[in-house]
């Protein structure tokens, strides 16, 4: 049956023309709006996607039959012991995933940039942690609901031009990566323009890093880039298929600038930068042109995240539902 299942939900996909873009929905403020709130406030914007980094039980009861697409997390610190085995992945499962089935939760993400912020020994978890969940949500009949993790773009090396891109841990990401295509699920990557514009010593133009406007050209496949998403995009996409995996979905699950509290971080560039997301979205990238999936970051301005930048990724200041700056979604 998981088999028929792997094999039908292949099918859809390859089936998809309509490109979307969601929006990551962070909870670390002590003054965002109620939850019922946030959803309907998706639900006017017409955003159909959400990613959020927890299973908080208000959260997901509020996205009840509200037709959008839910990624849910369970975090860093948590997945190695509450997925250390299959059995205490359904009791994970049976207390964070069964309860909200109206709530339409079409993937978990395991872990956030493992490889980047956590040690050897959690890395090492991270795998037999994806592979414990997906046997309990198939023991659950949650066969639909994909199992990932998401990276950082740090994960790849030798990132220019891109098609040069490659893991930098390729003995890890290997199986990984195979076990993702195996299960028919996918990779998710947060792509940043913003830090390698700011860390670019003033190679990258504002321009190019704001998804403007731009010409590189690639000397390995002679590809011409004009916005530095396509550009960091292609890098994965040429890492996975140097591991034998040129075909494997990979969505954008964190991408945005802030507004504030940093280098160039201003309302004007984080709205032309997000804006052209939205554009971008439908028309893919040189070596995939096809789709974008992406979730940009974030709804809110955290007032709990570490001080500068990291208070202000958001669309949205939470007190009054003000918005930082106007997007138009369609």
């Amino acid at each position: 049956m998981r088999t028929i299942l792997l094999t039908f939900a292949m099918i859809l996909r390859a089936g998809v023309a309509d490109a979307w873009i969601g929006i990551s929905l962070g909870e670390d403020g002590n003054n965002l709006p109620s939850r019922t709130e946030v959803v309907q406030k998706f639900k006017d914007i017409g955003v159909s996607h959400v990613r959020t980094y927890h299973t908080f039980s208000d959260t997901l009861g509020a996205f009840a039959n509200s037709g959008i697409e839910l990624t849910v997390g369970i975090t860093n610190e948590d997945f190695p012991t509450q997925l250390a085995s299959v059995d205490s992945a359904v009791a994970w499962a049976n207390a964070n995933i069964v309860p909200y089935g109206s709530s339409n939760i079409v993937a978990v993400t395991v872990g956030n940039e493992v490889f980047s912020s956590t040690s050897d020994s959690v890395i090492s978890q991270l795998l037999p942690s994806m592979q414990n969940l997906r046997q309990a949500l198939d023991q659950l009949g949650k066969n639909s609901i994909m199992v990932t993790t998401a990276h950082s773009f740090d994960v790849v090396t030798n990132t220019f031009p891109p098609s040069s891109g490659t893991f930098g841990d390729t003995s890890r990401m290997q199986p990984i990566v195979s076990w993702l295509s195996s299960t028919g699920s996918f990779f998710i990557a947060n792509i940043y323009p913003y830090f390698a514009y700011v860390g670019s010593g003033g190679q990258i133009s504002l321009q190019y890093g704001r998804l403007e406007s731009g010409s590189v050209t690639d000397t390995g496949n002679g590809k011409i880039y004009t916005n530095l998403l396509a550009q960091q995009l292609d890098a994965v996409y040429a890492a996975l298929a140097k591991l034998g995996f040129p075909d494997l979905l990979v969505r954008v699950g964190e991408i945005g600038w802030p507004s504030a509290g940093g280098t160039d971080a201003t309302v004007q560039n984080a709205q032309i930068h997000n804006q052209n997301v939205v554009n971008l979205v439908p028309g893919g990238t040189p070596v995939k042109p096809m789709q974008i999936d992406a979730y940009i970051f974030a709804m809110f301005n955290e007032n709990q995240r570490p001080a500068g930048i990291e208070q202000n990724w958001g669309l949205y200041n939470p007190v009054g539902f003000q918005p930082v700056y106007t997007i138009n979604w369609s």
